[in-house]
């Protein structure tokens, strides 16, 4: 049986829904983000934690990202880079993570986690609903064009996940991956296809191993070549596993750090639409991306399944 809570932190309302299996944590007020996502049955909490604390704050629109909390899971949306598009300037990561969504309270009663916003910037109206069933959150989103004319968009799922000793990375049907970015380690550059999981001596993707210290890299799979990922630990019998439509969900990003960005270790697995991260090249250099007729709504979603269930 799903139950519903609301409690706050640091003056800010959290919501949440429990079951046996999990527990789910949002804060409408800081973009909607997924402040926890916890495994009730081993206990282990899936989102990282700055080791310097935690501090919220409602950030001014165009803030960069890494003055954010970096806590949690949030939503990028129309973009992920900061970028000029149709004379918007859209900010780093998009407009919805420093935006404060609104809460559907009646939605609550009924076990659904659901907000909503309109964009600030872009002519974009957006609905997440988060609904728990055993040991799986399902997330379904519906995006509508509130303009008069055609409106491109990318979006990724953005969780800074906790990595820990033993945990790999398993990719299903992934042999290639495409580069976003690399620090400290020589992958190349945005468009660069490596081989995965080993792309250089040395490099084991999938144990989150660079070989080096301070390193850290930004990867794309191919279009529509993925359709779930998972996070895997055989000495705690741990995982969390993302499944999606790769025809709706046509990207997967991985973010992975240890040490070259602030010195920090974490992981960030993020289905998503559209790729490279800046919405312009995306649509004229890659194009991947998503168009949206006027008054028109585009859906998609995807779930995560916590084991041991």
């Amino acid at each position: 049986m799903t139950e519903s809570f609301i409690s706050s932190i640091q003056d800010f309302a959290t919501v949440g829904l429990r079951n046996e299996s999990l527990e789910i944590v949002v804060m409408p007020e800081i973009g909607a983000k997924v402040y926890s996502l916890k495994n009730l049955r081993s206990g282990r909490e899936w989102m990282w934690r700055p080791p310097e604390g935690e501090v919220f704050a409602q950030l001014p629109l165009g803030t960069g990202f890494e003055k954010s909390s970096l806590v949690g899971a949030d939503e990028c949306i129309p973009t992920i880079f900061e970028c000029e598009w149709r004379g918007r300037s859209l900010p780093s990561h998009g407009e919805a993570w420093s935006s404060t969504w609104e809460l559907d309270r009646l939605a609550l009663a009924h076990g659904r986690l659901v907000t909503r916003l309109q964009l600030p910037i872009s002519p974009f109206w957006i609905e997440r609903s988060i609904r728990i069933e055993g040991n799986q959150a399902i997330f379904d989103y519906a995006l509508r064009n509130t303009d008069i004319g055609p409106q491109e968009f990318m979006w990724a799922f953005h969780p800074l996940m906790e990595i820990r000793p033993g945990d790999r990375l398993e990719l299903p049907g992934a042999t290639r991956m495409l580069t976003e970015s690399a620090i400290n380690i020589p992958l190349g550059e945005r468009g660069d296809r490596i081989a995965w999981p080993y792309p250089i001596e040395g490099v084991a993707l999938d144990h989150l191993d660079f070989g080096r210290p301070n390193a850290a890299l930004k990867l794309f799979s191919e279009p529509h070549a993925v359709s779930s990922a998972t996070i895997r630990n055989e000495a705690t019998r741990d995982a969390l596993r993302f499944d999606f439509d790769p025809q709706h969900v046509d990207t997967l990003g991985i973010w992975l750090t240890r040490g070259g960005w602030n010195g920090y270790h974490h992981l960030a697995v993020e289905p998503g639409i559209g790729a490279p991260d800046p919405l312009d090249v995306a649509v004229e250099g890659w194009k991947r991306f998503a168009l949206v007729l006027p008054d028109q709504t585009y859906r998609w979603n995807f779930t995560i399944t916590l084991s041991p269930a």
